[in-house]
């Protein structure tokens, strides 16, 4: 697939991130900081989503250190060795830019991708790139889920880490297109106001 160019914030923003990754922020250290807990919430349902499309591959795409598929999961008195078993599905390709372990894009489409509170971390210039590069890599289904309040966290020089708030309609209205432009491709896009 072809590689997609961001503007020179998008690189710095990464790079920001990375940092995080790291060194922690002022309430967590770096080994805690955006471990991939926000996944935790949407398992049953992307698991529903999985089936009903009969997908086999996954994206995550911002996994940020990937907490549910490296570890042994509990769900209904039942233990899974992590969340692709729980899930059924033959293949997870992990993707985020600023963990060097799951730096690499991805090279090929998958059946569905998953997106969570990620988008709303893209700078407002990039997000309907980054967004339609998303779309690229599905063959079935995206889902995201997305911010549309300030977060807790902030960068070193003061700003919000959510650099895309938008209201849920504004984002209805931009993946309104996306459904024009990707007709085959299901939407399942869900907000997190908390």
């Amino acid at each position: 697939m072809l590689k997609v160019k961001y503007t020179t914030n998008y690189y710095e923003i990464i790079e920001k991130y990375k940092n995080f990754h790291i060194n922690g922020t002022s309430k967590l250290s770096g080994p805690n900081t955006f471990i991939g807990y926000s996944l935790v919430k949407w398992i049953n349902k992307i698991k529903e989503i999985i089936l009903s499309s009969n997908s086999k591959t996954i994206i995550d795409y911002g996994c940020g250190k990937a907490l549910l598929y490296n570890n042994k999961i509990n769900i209904s008195n039942k233990t899974y060795k992590n969340i692709q078993e729980y899930w059924g599905v033959k293949e997870v390709f992990l993707y985020d830019p600023a963990v060097e372990k799951y730096s690499l894009q991805p090279s090929k489409k998958a059946d569905g991708i998953v997106c969570t509170d990620v988008i709303e971390h893209i700078p407002e210039e990039d997000v309907i790139t980054f967004i339609n590069n998303l779309f690229k890599f599905a063959n079935r289904f995206v889902f995201f889920v997305i911010a549309t309040m300030p977060a807790s966290k902030h960068f070193d020089d003061g700003r919000n880490i959510h650099l895309c708030i938008k209201t849920e309609n504004e984002w209805k209205v931009i993946f309104s297109k996306f459904k024009e432009d990707y007709p085959d491709i299901d939407q399942y896009i869900f907000f997190n106001n908390s």
